[in-house]
């Protein structure tokens, strides 16, 4: 359970912070929520407590682990057909899952695309393009929140 306080990340919004701890009653039941508010957006929201896991809000990682999962930024991947297909699944995924290291793959992996539509004089995607931004918000919220504003310097993100 966080404290009142304690910074957190939160899938497709990033890192905050627990502002306060609610009591809300809603039918019959007495239920606690984290309301959250994100250093990168003017959103809060609140989190039921009970699901906090299971819907991904996590502390943030460690330096070193921050670190070792910013090494895979920036790597060309080879689009295949079967990529292509399953796009829309694999970008809800990563987005949703909270975790650094999906919102990294996303981004390599859109990246890639819009290089490779580029290369053909394609457009890159409107919502592909949504979804490249809102990862990339996520990673370096992540990477202010653990290793400092300057080190977003070091990456290109």
């Amino acid at each position: 359970m966080f404290k009142r306080g304690e910074k957190v990340v939160y899938p497709r919004h990033g890192a905050g912070k627990v502002e306060q701890i609610t009591t809300e009653n809603v039918g019959d039941q007495t239920l606690k929520y984290y309301k959250i508010k994100f250093f990168n957006s003017p959103v809060t929201v609140s989190v039921p407590i009970e699901k906090a896991a299971e819907l991904g809000l996590r502390p943030p990682l460690s330096r070193a682990s921050t670190r070792k999962a910013l090494r895979e930024l920036n790597k060309r991947i080879r689009i295949n057909k079967k990529t292509l297909v399953t796009l829309d699944n694999i970008s809800r995924e990563k987005l949703n899952s909270g975790r650094l290291e999906d919102a990294i793959e996303l981004v390599n992996l859109l990246r890639s695309l819009a290089k490779q539509k580029e290369e053909e004089n394609k457009n890159f995607s409107y919502s592909y393009s949504d979804r490249l931004e809102v990862a990339s918000e996520f990673i370096k919220s992540e990477i202010v929140l653990v290793l400092g504003k300057n080190a977003l310097k070091r990456h290109e993100i």
